[in-house]
């Protein structure tokens, strides 16, 4: 197995900025708090925040801190493009809380042979972990020491809109573009950051967001979402007299556990295939909590799926005879796809044009997830999702082909281009 160097990622960032910018930005803990009352959730979004607020204001370009700590910069256009669409970049500023982002010490490997990775602290890369790596040999790939995430996700995004500012603002021989707007958004991770942007006031005509995987990946269509949350009374009775009294909400909530369809399940699809998800059952014999994801693609057996959770709390209450089951059900978010098919600009077209420019092979993700630009396209601004390049994300093995990271970056200047010279 090959190991990492960090002498030879420091070699490999005084030759190319971009990597440069990525390992400054990844110096600041920005880990996402979904237990957080505060907004944002965590402190070092907002020192990162100011950090890139500094920058952008250095560069010359119109930049400010919302209350929320979203970072928005406004580009003007270009002599002669002034009247190109208006594109929003986006890239979120923390980092999942599923794993720490403190103190990340990245390293490089040079020319990866395919044998596997080791971390310094012994964890083992193969490619029973990460598949896609061997997609990548011949490569640098950087990597962690195995004690926290990169936070490529979404760093790497956040470098590369950083990278297309300096090129706009460019003295020597700046890059031709339209009207652009550069948001840093936070709290993405815990499902947050759309809630925390103004987008009417953005102005803009089209987006995308820069926090897609493999190279190639161009996210157009996303999960509809939803999550029911159940509670079960019980009545508690003390055990020596409970028979025929007690109602055990455990067991209550394990009969409607029993009603979900195991065949759909995110251990048992794939693809376009939609699910039902428990992940979280609380409480005790008197009253339990129990919350499930709602997923499918398709609009109509999205509602289905809804209407069949209701079905089931009402079964449930039949067999105990009383209500013992209630439903709680709120809307996340919807698939993109129909967004972006309605809209009259040609966003997802002028992305397939730009990977073709930047000499990157496309393929069209169905994210079995959301993305920002599922909740951005729903409020009027249609937004697919465009690759960084990260792989394994929100955890120890999470790494970077610095490949694929250019090459984002080589994308997102080939589409603000080729929009600048849309009339």
């Amino acid at each position: 197995m090959q190991q990492a160097k960090i002498g030879a990622l420091n070699i490999l960032a005084q030759k190319e900025e971009l990597v440069s910018d990525f390992l400054e930005l990844i110096s600041f803990d920005t880990k996402a708090d979904g237990n957080a009352t505060c907004v944002p959730s965590s402190p070092g979004q907002l020192r990162l925040a100011a950090f890139l607020h500094q920058k952008l204001v250095s560069l010359g370009i119109e930049t400010k801190i919302t209350k929320e700590g979203v970072v928005i910069a406004k580009i003007k256009a270009s002599e002669g493009c002034e009247k190109a669409p208006h594109l929003a970049l986006f890239a979120h500023l923390d980092t999942a809380g599923d794993f720490s982002g403190e103190n990340v010490k990245a390293a490089l490997v040079t020319s990866y042979e395919g044998q596997g990775i080791e971390l310094k602290n012994g964890l083992k890369t193969t490619h029973e972990i990460i598949p896609e790596l061997a997609h990548h040999l011949g490569e640098d790939i950087i990597v962690t020491d195995g004690t926290t995430l990169l936070g490529a996700d979404d760093k790497a995004g956040v470098a590369v809109l950083l990278s297309l500012a300096k090129a706009c603002m460019s003295l020597d021989k700046p890059l031709e573009h339209g009207p652009l707007t550069l948001v840093f958004s936070v709290d993405e991770e815990i499902g947050l950051s759309v809630t925390h942007i103004d987008v009417p006031s953005l102005n803009a005509d089209v987006g995308v967001t820069i926090d897609g995987s493999e190279l190639g990946e161009l996210d157009t269509q996303t999960f509809n979402a939803a999550l029911a949350t159940l509670t079960f009374e019980g009545l508690s009775v003390h055990t020596c007299c409970a028979k025929g009294k007690l109602v055990n909400a455990l067991k209550v909530a394990r009969d409607f556990l029993l009603e979900l369809p195991q065949e759909e399940a995110p251990e048992t699809t794939e693809g376009l295939e939609g699910f039902y998800h428990p992940y979280e059952l609380q409480g005790g014999t008197a009253e339990a909590t129990l919350k499930v994801l709602i997923r499918d693609f398709d609009e109509d057996n999205f509602k289905k799926r809804q209407d069949f959770i209701l079905e089931k709390v009402s079964l449930v209450n039949q067999k105990w005879g009383r209500e013992v089951c209630k439903a709680k059900i709120d809307f996340q978010y919807h698939n993109m796809k129909k967004y972006l098919d309605e809209s009259k600009f040609e966003i997802v077209k002028w992305c397939e044009m730009a990977y073709e420019k930047a000499g990157v092979k496309v393929f069209k993700a169905n994210v079995r997830g959301g993305t920002d630009g599922s909740n951005l396209s729903a409020l009027g601004l249609p937004t697919p999702n465009i690759f960084t390049g990260a792989l394994a994300c929100h955890g120890p093995y999470e790494c970077l082909p610095v490949k694929s990271f250019l090459k984002s970056r080589d994308c997102v200047f080939s589409l603000v281009k080729i929009i600048s010279k849309v009339a």
